[in-house]
């Protein structure tokens, strides 16, 4: 793997998720379950943008069979590897256009907060439908979390405070949803005001 990203700001990340974000990884699990109408547990799964891997530990202590995480970030990555949350997991170097993943090999493709600045999404998704076994489900989105309780996410969103999200980039549902309906097989935005979206795609088989 090769270094970009300074340790400090992997820790001030893990810091800050681990602080605002803990108590919602759960209910991330719950939206997927809900999603997908699958239980996680026997399930191989990838998380895109994994960060300093909460959510790989989630995936791993709920059962999941097979997990790796993707992150552009060596510091993070190396985070996930350092604190144990990675344990268990393939750790990954690579950008979502080119997943270093064998065709058809997930059944959930997650990812949660990376989308927002993935420059190319046609590529993205279409690398994300390459990834996917028949049958399977991308999970690709952001916010709080839709089942999360209210009081959970208003304490996340004080926590992080009135600055956070100005400088991530907008994107637009629609656009998004015509773009995964292009590439193939059924989509859907689940959304909720104040707590985010998850696009569910399920893809057509590309290979």
């Amino acid at each position: 793997m090769t270094p970009d990203w300074k340790n400090e700001d992997a820790q001030h990340f893990e810091m800050h998720a681990s602080e605002a974000l803990q108590p919602l990884y759960q209910w991330f699990l719950k939206d997927i379950e809900d999603a997908t109408g699958r239980n996680i547990t026997g399930l191989d799964v990838l998380d895109i943008g994994c960060g300093p891997g909460f959510m790989l530990k989630t995936f791993i202590e709920s059962g999941a069979t097979r997990v790796a995480g993707v992150d552009l970030s060596y510091s993070m990555l190396e985070s996930a590897a350092r604190s144990g949350r990675g344990k268990g997991a393939t750790l990954l170097q690579a950008d979502v256009t080119s997943l270093p993943v064998r065709p058809q090999s997930f059944d959930i493709v997650f990812s949660r907060g990376s989308i927002f600045f993935w420059p190319e999404l046609e590529m993205a998704l279409s690398a994300i439908a390459h990834a996917i076994k028949p049958g399977g489900v991308a999970i690709l989105g952001g916010g709080y979390g839709l089942s999360t309780p209210q009081n959970l996410v208003d304490a996340a969103r004080q926590q992080r405070g009135s600055d956070h999200g100005r400088n991530i980039p907008k994107i637009d549902h629609d656009h998004l949803l015509k773009i995964a309906q292009k590439i193939g097989g059924r989509a859907e935005i689940k959304a909720a005001s104040g707590r985010g979206f998850w696009l569910v795609w399920r893809p057509s088989p590309t290979v």
